[in-house]
């Protein structure tokens, strides 16, 4: 909504015409108790106080709908809900007052409705209960308005997001349940048997926490970074067995930020990335480190990126970006930076997206 919808919108001009009736109404009332009798010159002067009253509206609107604007970004209703009421009605009497003490100034100087000027303070009574109604009412409508149509857009934001969550859980289970990462995994398992039975046991079990873990994605839109860190243990403990020591992850996190959100499967994304796109062996080792800066998670690793690679088509790295777009204004970064691939995943406090 901008200023040139309050203008043009015709269900704004329905509700200002409605003001200017129900105001002129006021006036007609009040006309008719005073003694008025000529029913053609009541009528007459109603309809003549129509047009001025809807163009008085259009004025008070175009006001109204530019404070409310200012006070949504300073003063929300959802983080300062009894501040934000005073300042709204405290602005509501301000503008009421200003209007009539305007408004008694020009009836006065050009010498109009002189028989309500004569009758004391009764001008400005009626007056400020004018402008009383028609400026309560033009910020009851653009506040009715406004949530209405933040109304629409979280419902809107919640199909997407329900949307991407069926995706996210298809990805997930199709990036984790795939013939390279089964023949992979089942080759170092049969190995193991007859060399450890001790880590095959182990292997066994970070094996299923694995799926399971994407499994109980089903009922998840965000997680906590700590049970991400705690499946990401899971995942590169298979990858560890498979490299050895040619396979290193460092990690650097503040406890504070454990708590924090991010989607699932995000870290797991980063590091399968790293792993899938660089070169590691004896001579080339590849180090992952991750820390959190403030409230983003620092991904990095050195780069050296393997030449003989099939094409990557980046999806799972745009599927990363959108899941982010619909439930923060904060998008993930992915860049080289001296030598080195960096990925920064920005983390969140409270977990809104479940209320939609």
């Amino acid at each position: 909504m901008i200023m040139k919808d309050i203008i043009l919108d015709k269900r704004y001009w329905a509700y200002y015409l409605f003001t200017a009736v129900i105001v002129a109404g006021i006036l007609l009332i009040e006309d008719i108790l005073e003694g008025g009798t000529d029913r053609a010159e009541l009528l007459y002067d109603f309809v003549v106080d129509i047009p001025f009253f809807t163009l008085l509206t259009v004025v008070i609107s175009a006001m109204a709908y530019a404070i409310i604007v200012s006070l949504n970004r300073r003063w929300p209703w959802e983080t300062a809900l009894w501040r934000r009421f005073v300042l709204e009605i405290s602005i509501i009497i301000l503008i009421v007052i200003v209007f009539t003490l305007g408004g008694s100034f020009l009836v006065g100087y050009f010498d109009l409705r002189a028989d309500d000027l004569d009758d004391d303070f009764g001008f400005e009574v009626l007056a400020m209960i004018m402008f009383f109604i028609s400026t309560f009412m033009q910020f009851s409508f653009h506040e009715f308005m406004m949530l209405s149509t933040d109304k629409q857009y979280l419902q809107y934001k919640a199909g997407r997001l329900e949307r991407q969550n069926y995706l996210m859980k298809y990805e997930a289970l199709k990036n984790q349940v795939n013939p390279h990462f089964l023949f992979n995994s089942l080759n170092v398992l049969s190995s193991l048997i007859y060399q450890d039975t001790t880590k095959s046991d182990q292997f066994i079990k970070k094996f299923s926490e694995v799926f399971r873990y994407v499994l109980e994605l089903n009922q998840e839109k965000m997680v906590e970074v700590k049970r991400e860190l705690k499946f990401l243990d899971s995942y590169f403990f298979l990858q560890k067995i498979r490299f050895g020591d040619n396979l290193e992850m460092h990690q650097n996190i503040d406890a504070h930020v454990l708590n924090m959100y991010i989607p699932p499967l995000t870290l797991q994304l980063v590091v399968e990335n790293a792993i899938k796109h660089n070169v590691i062996s004896k001579v080339l080792k590849l180090c992952i480190h991750i820390e959190n800066i403030d409230d983003e998670l620092i991904i990095k690793n050195n780069y050296q990126y393997r030449d003989n690679l099939a094409h990557s088509t980046g999806i799972g790295q745009h599927n990363l970006v959108e899941k982010y777009r619909l439930i923060s204004d904060k998008l993930p970064e992915f860049y080289v930076e001296n030598n080195h691939y960096v990925a920064r995943l920005p983390m969140m406090q409270k977990p809104v997206w479940n209320e939609f």
